[in-house]
């Protein structure tokens, strides 16, 4: 077997959706045929916004920009990428793209000692591996299944992106920092093709000062022990590209079972605005990145990425950026597809991997206009507590006791709360798809489903009380709470 092999800018490893069938490409064709391209067809919602960012990486460099939305807008219109510039930059560091390298490993660390190795599953936290909760997969550790040379360059990518910190215990680094997305939600504006889509994510940038992983300098394994390599995490593709940790494939000649693994580079504290993430101010001040939750979707905290009236908010850039090609191009057009990915940590664990996906009306960056879409989270937000509030009236009714943890346990046994939220998630996006078209109307409309979903959770919670003299009773001192819930739901 070769020293080197397995090429990403080349070899087939990407998976693609085009003309209706999904099919493997390296990343010189996808950028080339992007226009041609429907999407990524990528299951892992992390390695979807992982390999996305690879892409707007190589596009950054070798583009030299956009430098503004003025030459965004020019290619977007010239509707496909120039080639000739990509396969320059290509050629030019074509080799620090091979999956296998003796010197130059991709994303890896070549001398890293291969003693006490660990199953490549530990890239994902989709995968059962060590400390990781069960999501999606059951392997074992001793037994790790075997993984195409594509699908451990898109686990890498992931792992350097999104590993959560913690214990590490190697190469004399006892905890290790996370990685740049361990624990934000990202945003990824979509086109009409994969083309639309980068050019969308495609946010104005300044090249000086920059180095994506391929540009630097090869790690070796002196300059990752004890943390000894420490950049600062500014310039765009360098965090794009961070190096979290150090990692060293071992091919198996079909596949990759295993890897070396030990710490990365040590990130140090920089003025870096992520274009793919939304800010929250802590307690101190310190602009937090947004995250997703576990109770909830996503658009229960849209508000986190609206505008506020004497501000521009936190909303992502690469949707300020989305926004200034879409009103020049897309006049008609008043929505496009948002993708929110992520994952929600517990510490070392990962509680879950996520995927939504909404219509975000573009008038919703208008101050005034986002006024609106606040207003109806707002209201499934205070009729659900107040129907919270009913189904405790009920408990304290029927078991006759004001202790907290008793009520909220009878509450969460009924299909009260659960079927409220569930069919509220799956409604708001048609809110906003309708909203994008008439504001005041859609929010009228959304008041009314808001209100007839509360009388369905409510309906079917007292269907599952009883109809004992007792439930009766409960039921009924509950039934004013909720009709008085109503009335304040029309106001």
């Amino acid at each position: 077997m070769k020293n080197e092999h397995f090429n990403l800018t080349f070899d087939p490893w990407l998976p693609v959706l085009q003309g209706g069938k999904v099919r493997l490409a390296g990343i010189e064709e996808v950028l080339a045929k992007a226009h041609e391209i429907d999407r990524l067809e990528i299951n892992s919602p992390l390695a979807e916004a992982a390999v996305t960012r690879l892409l707007l990486s190589i596009l950054h460099r070798a583009l030299g920009g956009p430098k503004d939305e003025d030459e965004a807008l020019d290619l977007f219109r010239r509707g496909k990428f120039p080639t000739e510039k990509i396969e320059k930059y290509l050629d030019r560091y074509r080799k620090r793209f091979y999956l296998f390298h003796p010197s130059n490993p991709f994303f890896q660390v070549p001398d890293l000692d291969r003693g006490g190795s660990l199953p490549w599953t530990k890239l994902l936290p989709e995968r059962a591996s060590g400390n990781n909760a069960t999501l999606f997969d059951h392997s074992l550790d001793d037994e790790p299944p075997l993984a195409t040379y594509g699908e451990a360059a898109m686990a890498l990518l992931v792992h350097q992106s999104f590993v959560p910190g913690g214990l590490l215990r190697r190469m004399g680094v006892g905890s290790a920092r996370g990685g740049p997305l361990a624990a934000a939600a990202i945003f990824l504006p979509q086109g009409r093709n994969l083309f639309e889509t980068l050019v969308l994510n495609l946010v104005p940038y300044d090249p000086r000062a920059d180095e994506p992983i391929w540009e630097a300098k090869q790690l070796n394994a002196k300059a990752v022990e004890a943390y000894k390599t420490k950049w600062p995490q500014s310039g765009r593709t360098r965090v794009y590209t961070w190096p979290a940790r150090a990692v060293l494939l071992i091919d198996d000649g079909d596949g990759v079972r295993r890897m070396a693994y030990g710490p990365g580079v040590d990130p140090q504290p920089a003025m870096h605005v992520d274009p793919m993430l939304a800010y929250a101010s802590s307690e101190n001040g310190t602009p937090l990145p947004v995250r997703l939750r576990l109770d909830r979707a996503f658009w229960r905290d849209l508000e986190t990425i609206l505008p506020k009236p004497t501000s521009v908010g936190s909303v992502p850039l690469v949707l300020q950026h989305a926004r200034g090609i879409f009103k020049e191009i897309h006049g008609r057009r008043k929505s496009l597809p948002l993708r929110i990915v992520g994952q929600i940590p517990d510490q070392a664990k990962i509680l879950d991997a996520r995927r939504e996906v909404y219509p975000f009306p573009m008038d919703a960056l208008d101050p005034k206009t986002a006024e609106m879409v606040r207003l109806a989270v707002a209201r499934a937000e205070d009729v659900g507590q107040k129907l919270m509030e009913t189904g405790r009236t009920m408990a304290r009714e029927f078991f006759g006791t004001n202790e907290s943890s008793a009520l909220s346990k009878f509450v969460e046994s009924l299909p009260l709360m659960r079927h409220y939220w569930s069919r509220l998630d799956v409604a708001f996006p048609t809110f906003l798809e309708n909203f994008a078209s008439n504001g005041a109307a859609a929010l009228d409309d959304w008041k009314r489903e808001v209100e007839y979903i509360a009388r369905e959770a409510w309906d079917l919670s007292k269907q599952a009380v009883g109809l004992l003299g007792r439930h009766l009773r409960a039921i009924q001192q509950a039934e004013i709470r909720f009709g008085a819930v109503i009335w304040e739901a029309r106001r």
